[in-house]
């Protein structure tokens, strides 16, 4: 096998300066409504990544696609564009009904769902925000949508929803997709089916509905953005706004027999498994299946015991 070493991208002390520079202080910033997301959780300065966000996300409209490494902070730039869309609904400090405004988070998992209702209502609990999930697991009654200004789906609860009930549907004002990227997956065809009838809602009702997409750095980040209607609010952000710097290394393995194949890929991947281990490091293996998970974790459980190795 071959093996190809991409080293982790390193900022020149001259960007990592004008970066700091550069960061939106919460306190000069925000409103003072809109600071309870933030400073009470010891948040007093958006990161750099965030703060190129700050005027598409908090000061204007406009549909957008971030695309961000993964730990760059996207879920700061959904809580502003939250935040938004909160203080259009907020008069003389008295936020409108639920039943006026509603703010749609798809995630790709009923897990991460869980965990962004979570972030969500501890982070604007003192807003007077309601914040629930709704997926195939949790299910609400017709009055615990009507009363929940934020509600936390996946793509195909969502497709259902959007399918049969008029009522709520029509109170959307801001579409939030996380993971955008998997338009390239199986499930790629719901997630065009939800924005596809967001844009015809939009355009047979002269409503707004602001869709945000966030999404892991995309080849074709243009692309998506076209079909989000997201021109004028694209934002792209490479691998130097990880917050941890990533190295790569890609192993190639070649050969005819595809048993051969598996067995040599086993094989490495028990080796950098072993050096990464010994060196101090916890280790993540992603496999493509679940079955392909639970053969690479008895190969690798063999191989120690042969091996020697606790």
């Amino acid at each position: 096998y071959e093996e190809t070493h991409c080293p982790a991208p390193e900022k020149k002390e001259a960007e990592v300066a004008a970066q700091q520079a550069s960061l939106i202080d919460i306190a000069s910033k925000f409103p003072p409504w809109a600071k309870l997301a933030f400073i009470p959780f010891g948040i007093h300065k958006l990161n750099a990544m965030q703060s190129q966000c700050f005027e598409k996300a908090f000061l204007s409209n406009v549909n957008l696609l971030v695309c961000a490494p993964t730990g760059a902070g996207k879920t700061n730039v959904a809580i502003m564009c939250a935040l938004r869309e909160i203080g259009a609904n907020l008069k003389n400090n008295v936020l409108a009904k639920a039943d006026k405004f509603k703010i749609i988070y798809v995630a790709p998992m009923k897990a991460l769902a869980q965990e962004i209702v979570a972030k969500f209502s501890k982070r604007l609990k003192a807003l007077g925000i309601v914040c629930r999930e709704l997926t195939g697991d949790m299910q609400l009654t017709k009055d615990q949508i009507a009363e929940t200004h934020i509600i936390v789906t996946t793509p195909e609860k969502w497709d259902v929803i959007t399918r049969k009930s008029d009522d709520v549907v029509r109170s959307v004002k801001l579409l939030i997709l996380d993971e955008v990227h998997l338009l390239q997956d199986d499930r790629g065809s719901v997630i065009e089916a939800i924005v596809a009838r967001t844009n015809r809602l939009v355009e047979s009702s002269q409503s707004m509905i602001r869709i945000v997409g966030l999404s892991a750095t995309l080849p074709n980040y243009i692309d998506v953005a076209a079909f989000l209607k997201a021109e004028n609010g694209t934002l792209y952000f490479d691998e130097s706004f990880r917050p941890v710097p990533l190295s790569k290394t890609f192993v190639g393995v070649s050969d005819a027999n595809t048993v051969r194949v598996k067995n040599l890929m086993n094989e490495v991947c028990y080796l950098k498994v072993v050096k990464s281990a010994r060196e101090g490091h916890q280790v993540m293996v992603f496999v493509h299946s679940r079955k392909e998970t639970l053969k690479t974790a008895e190969f690798l459980r063999e191989k120690f015991n042969d091996e020697g190795e606790t």
